[in-house]
């Protein structure tokens, strides 16, 4: 009787053992996962050119993706009134998107930004020329190859409008930046950072640029350090017309292309 009471018991907690595991096995995975970061950079560059004056700033990052493939996100920045002026020194862009699988390792990504510079503004051609700006994007992916097409939605890209040898006003709405990225691991924690791309500014062709990038990160835990050399095409000034080279209010001026070494430390969450 005792034996019998014993398998009874025995066979009781095998049951609820293994309702208990399906019921865990069977609960879906969340809807949406988020993901963030903050970073310290030695200096922000956009597309291999400086928005800080070789300054160090602070940077924010939060993600949301869902499981059907959508995502939405929020990036914001410390910038330099010379670069954006009148403004109140900080970059905020939303973003959001769709990623399609194409495959077991690849995705096609359409999305767009919304880039916002709050209070920067600047007089042109009587015209009150604000610097946001909004672009779209198509992106290939597939393991640590990355292409991707950018082109500008909005009436003005990043505020420029006015042709420097002319003084005309024009619209700047189409320009295109197409970048090429790949990003393999070297050694666990260890990644190998390549980047090419190329800025093609409509109606402007004098401030066109192509830029590089070559560096590593190294992650631990938590944190990711990153160093690497990056280079920007685009020319300081033309027969004596400043065109890379942005204004500080007191009229000193920092050329914002060239070579830079860039330094991040990231601490994600």
């Amino acid at each position: 009787m005792t034996l019998t009471r014993t398998r009874v018991r025995t066979l009781t907690l095998l049951t609820l053992a293994a309702v208990s595991g399906g019921a865990f096995a069977a609960d879906p995975a969340p809807a949406w996962t988020d993901t963030g970061n903050v970073t310290v950079v030695s200096d922000y560059l956009f597309r291999g050119i400086s928005q800080t004056q070789a300054k160090p700033t602070a940077q924010a990052n939060l993600d949301f993706t869902h499981a059907s493939g959508w995502y939405v996100g929020l990036f914001g920045s410390g910038v330099s009134h010379a670069a954006y002026n009148n403004g109140g020194g900080a970059e905020i862009d939303v973003y959001g998107g769709y990623r399609a699988p194409m495959g077991a390792d690849s995705t096609l990504d359409a999305g767009v930004v919304t880039y916002w510079f709050p209070g920067a503004h600047y007089p042109a051609g009587g015209k009150d020329i604000k610097y946001h700006s909004q672009d779209a994007k198509l992106a290939w992916n597939t393991g640590a190859f990355n292409v991707t097409g950018w082109v500008t939605l909005s009436k003005y890209w990043f505020g420029f409008t006015t042709d420097p040898f002319s003084g005309l006003q024009v619209d700047t709405r189409g320009s295109l930046y197409g970048e090429v990225n790949w990003n393999p691991e070297l050694a666990p924690g260890l990644t190998l950072n390549l980047h090419a791309g190329r800025q093609s500014v409509r109606n402007l062709g004098m401030y066109n640029f192509y830029d590089v990038k070559a560096g590593v990160t190294k992650t631990a835990g938590n944190w990711a350090f990153s160093a690497a050399a990056v280079y920007n095409s685009g020319k300081q000034e033309r027969d004596g017309t400043p065109l890379w080279t942005f204004y500080n209010a007191d009229g000193s001026g920092k050329y914002v292309a060239q070579k830079r070494l860039l330094l991040s430390v990231t601490r994600n969450f």
